[in-house]
């Protein structure tokens, strides 16, 4: 386990300036049950009808930590109460061209039942069988193998 630390996240930070990286995203991998909350971009948005982990944009003076919090809330309404791992990165370009670095990790969250979603039109609770039936990109596909959610952490399972 790695969790996000002042020092991980400089570093985080630094690595992807160096790359030239023109924006940063976080993501969170919010697991129960053995399965991962994944939601589905509205049809009409970009990759419309792709599952992907509750993410977003880190804005201008926000750190990682705190970006990921504001963006979980915003999109689902979950509150995040720990950042516990980090799960790695990768980099996609955005709709408009920008070079994006997308950081993964894993979150407690306060109560996995008050789902409200904003920007998204449907959620699942997603196991690894699951994602054979579900669009998602192979990135995301990969974080979440990589990510070892096929067995419940201590915590996270209400």
């Amino acid at each position: 386990m790695m969790p996000l630390s002042e020092a991980l996240e400089s570093q985080l930070v630094h690595a992807a300036r160096q790359d030239g990286v023109g924006r940063l995203v976080v993501a969170a991998l919010v697991e129960r049950k053995g399965r991962v909350l994944l939601l589905r971009r509205r049809h009409d948005d970009f990759m419309g009808g792709t599952y992907e982990l509750p993410s977003g944009r880190v804005e201008d003076g926000e750190t990682l930590a705190s970006a990921l919090r504001r963006e979980v809330t915003e999109e689902t309404g979950l509150l995040v109460e720990a950042v516990d791992d980090y799960l790695g990165c990768f980099n996609y370009l955005s709709s408009g061209g920008t070079g994006t670095r997308q950081f993964n990790f894993l979150v407690a969250v306060a109560d996995f039942f008050a789902i409200r979603l904003t920007e998204h039109d449907a959620f699942a609770w997603a196991s690894p069988a699951d994602l054979v039936n579900l669009r998602v990109t192979e990135q995301v596909r990969n974080v979440l193998e990589q990510a070892a959610f096929r067995e419940v952490r201590p915590g996270n399972s209400p």
